[in-house]
């Protein structure tokens, strides 16, 4: 396979897999996708059985999987469809170490943590605005051709990040194996939804490529009173003018619209009896012909590849994008003495954030004697804009158990207003080394950081210069019954901006993660197994300042302790399982506050599941799928404090489907059983429902 064509490649094998175990998440690293075909009574060849054995974005090369030393997991577009996903933190449910919905059901946001922390968002390996509101962007799954899910610090790749690692997104784009279809979905919560999918080829020599997605979605909320409607819409085009170059343009509109926000409920009715009854899960506590959440995203940009001979190959990413968040909501202040009558507060918003982003990648493949390296070379840019305004005032009361909205609402101005710009250029150095039976990654990144923020408001500035190194360091060995054990570091870096008391500035956050692990894949690719232990280690967090108030110390640690199995089989051809376990041990290790000790918010010490796919492909029940899951969250805290402790819960996951020659009939039900349970709280004025059942059925024509 070319080196010209890292995501071509990717795009390929994704396209392919339809049945069986390509619909398990995946946990992998490259681009040698091996396929098993069946044929079928009617004589037509379908692909069974596949595992999706490749990925980019750990090294930005292709690599097969269990030659990384790092633990990655992949979520395809056939799981996320089998399943009914429809944001993102519903993807992670099935990976190792990835906690997503921790606030319930919000159709604002993705709320996930990986291995404890907040992890960056990246999509077609370029940031996604990172503002106030427009941090959690909110990408289309339909949109996508798979999810990779970086697991520990990958700031040697990216620059800037959280430790706990990053999520790269990658866009549907043209493809003559892409699927074209188009499907017809309604839902629980009076959900309809139409997307489609299509492209081709423009000319006789196949040059030029066009591909077309689209979706458009009504319906309510899990909220009472509330919407969720989605619009997207993202053409790409592709030049290849032979078998060395390639040209992608990627476009994309996307469009939310939602009313009213889910959870921040009292801790007394949800977490805690409440003389009053139990406060239903459903309940709208702002107003609904006041509140309303409008976000529109936009993105233009470019892939090119051009490959000049058997060792040297350039790329180049670039996108710019735009977007804007405008919210305005009533939301909930705790319960008065009667514990029925809730506090409310006025809360108005509005947040834009425009990005554009580079990155420029020089590889170059070579032998010396026995020794093979695959060497990186890049530099990449990042320059984003941020403008937040908020403000914060008083609302009436409500009867949380009997709400009667309509009562007149005090506009609210805006009182805080930053305008912030973040400018970032790294240059990074890698060489995969394969001697035999060894393989080395050895990476090295220098950023230079600049981050400014204006205070439009008080007409103040903190600005903040940052220069950091990064680097990745993993070794690993192929035994000869296939076992590829591995150890590796790495390190992360993110700038914090502001100064102590004395007016010192903030130095970067680090992260310094150090992993074991093992991997395990069959011949034929159909089995992938992954084991890691890890410690990872936050340094240079802000506490508070114990003799100056108002003002912090950068004396804070944490510490993260974890074991991560996860393991996609295909026990025949007829049925796969997937199965996935974390011990995740956070807890804060340096402090000068009451936080010292403590568990890391929201982190589960133990989270497992469990899921298996049934296909028949021959008989006259030839077409019929079924399977289902069952997931564990532990016990965790939802506060810094550890004051606010959440119990386990499991929930159970189904889904059927049928094909008849080019249509497919589905039903998904997530948390079949409607269990009612409290996913976190972060105080005593602010819990949270976990996401209530949901049931898709679907019908999709291919052609």
């Amino acid at each position: 396979m070319s080196a010209t064509y890292p995501r071509s490649a990717l795009l390929v094998a994704m396209s392919l897999a339809l049945a069986g175990p390509a619909f398990a998440a995946e946990q992998t690293d490259s681009t040698n996708a091996q396929q098993t075909t069946t044929t079928s009574q009617d004589g037509k060849d379908s692909v069974a059985l596949e595992a999706v054995n490749v990925v980019y974005s750990t090294t930005k090369t292709e690599t097969p999987t269990v030659d990384i030393p790092q633990s990655v997991s992949i979520i395809t577009p056939e799981r996320m469809q089998l399943y009914g996903v429809q944001g993102l933190d519903e993807a992670v449910r099935y990976l190792a170490g990835a906690v997503g919905g921790s606030y319930g059901a919000d159709p604002r946001s993705d709320w996930i943590l990986i291995r404890g922390y907040d992890p960056a968002k990246f999509l077609d390996g370029l940031a996604l605005p990172n503002g106030v509101w427009t941090a959690d962007s909110r990408i289309e799954p339909y949109g996508l051709e798979r999810v990779e899910v970086n697991k520990g610090p990958t700031s040697v790749m990216y620059g800037q990040m959280p430790p706990g690692g990053m999520i790269d997104m990658t866009s549907k784009r043209p493809s003559l194996e892409a699927p074209q279809e188009i499907e017809a979905t309604v839902g629980s919560f009076r959900q309809r939804q139409l997307a489609g999918d299509t492209g081709g080829q423009l000319d006789s020599d196949g040059h030029w490529l066009w591909r077309v997605v689209a979706l458009a979605r009504k319906g309510d909320s899990n909220i009472e009173h509330s919407q969720d409607d989605r619009y997207y819409f993202a053409p790409s085009l592709t030049w290849k003018p032979d078998d060395d170059t390639s040209l992608t343009l990627l476009a994309r509109y996307q469009r939310s619209l939602s009313s009213g926000v889910g959870g921040f409920l009292p801790s007394q009715g949800t977490l805690y009896p409440n003389p009053n009854g139990q406060i239903p899960r459903d309940v709208n506590t702002g107003e609904p012909d006041y509140d309303y959440y409008h976000k529109t995203d936009a993105s233009l940009g470019y892939e090119f590849t051009h490959r000049f001979n058997e060792v040297w190959s350039v790329r180049q990413d670039l996108r710019v994008q735009n977007e804007t968040v405008d919210h305005r909501s009533i939301g909930s202040l705790g319960l008065q003495d009667d514990l029925r009558t809730l506090n409310r507060y006025n809360y108005p918003l509005v947040d834009e954030a425009h990005v554009v982003a580079v990155d420029n990648q020089a590889e170059a493949k070579f032998a010396q004697g026995d020794v093979q390296h695959t060497v990186l070379m890049g530099v990449d840019y990042l320059h984003s804009t941020n403008d937040y305004k908020s403000g914060f005032g008083a609302a009436p009361p409500i009867d949380i158990f009997d709400p009667v909205y309509g009562a007149p609402i005090t506009p609210t101005p805006y009182t805080f207003h930053t305008h912030s710009v973040l400018e970032q250029l790294g240059a990074y150095v890698q060489d995969q080394i394969n001697w035999g039976r060894w393989g080395l990654v050895a990476s090295g990144r220098n950023d230079w950081v600049t981050n400014k923020v204006d205070d439009q408001i008080a007409n103040t500035q903190d600005k903040q210069n940052d220069s950091a190194f990064s680097g990745r360091l993993g070794l690993n060995y192929t035994t000869d019954i296939g076992l590829v054990p591995y150890i590796a570091y790495s390190h992360s870096f993110m700038t914090t901006v502001g100064q102590t008391f004395e007016g010192n500035a903030f130095k970067p956050t680090t992260g310094d993660q150090y992993e074991g692990g093992v991997k395990y894949q069959t011949p034929s690719g159909r089995t992938l197994i992954t084991a890691a232990v890890y410690q990872l280690t936050l340094k240079n967090s802000l506490t508070v300042d114990p003799e100056h108030l108002f003002f912090s110390l950068q004396q804070g640690q944490t510490r993260t302790r974890g074991a991560e199995l996860e393991a996609n089989v295909a026990l025949t051809d007829y049925l796969s399982m997937t199965a996935a376990y974390a011990y995740t041990d956070a807890k804060v290790t340096r402090a000068n506050d009451a936080t010292l000790g403590k568990q890391v918010a929201l982190v589960p010490k133990q989270q497992a599941s469990v899921s298996a796919d049934y296909n028949v492909h021959t008989g006259v029940l030839a077409g019929l799928g079924f399977g289902g899951g069952v997931r564990y969250i532990g016990a965790h805290y939802g506060d810094a404090n550890n004051q606010f402790r959440t119990g386990g819960y499991v929930l159970y996951d189904a889904n059927a489907h049928y094909d008849l020659r080019n249509w497919r009939f589905q039903v998904t039900a997530a948390n079949l059983f409607d269990r009612t349970y409290v996913s976190a709280c972060n105080s005593a004025i602010w819990c949270y429902y976990g996401y209530p059942r949901e049931i898709t059925v679907s019908a999709r024509y291919r052609w």
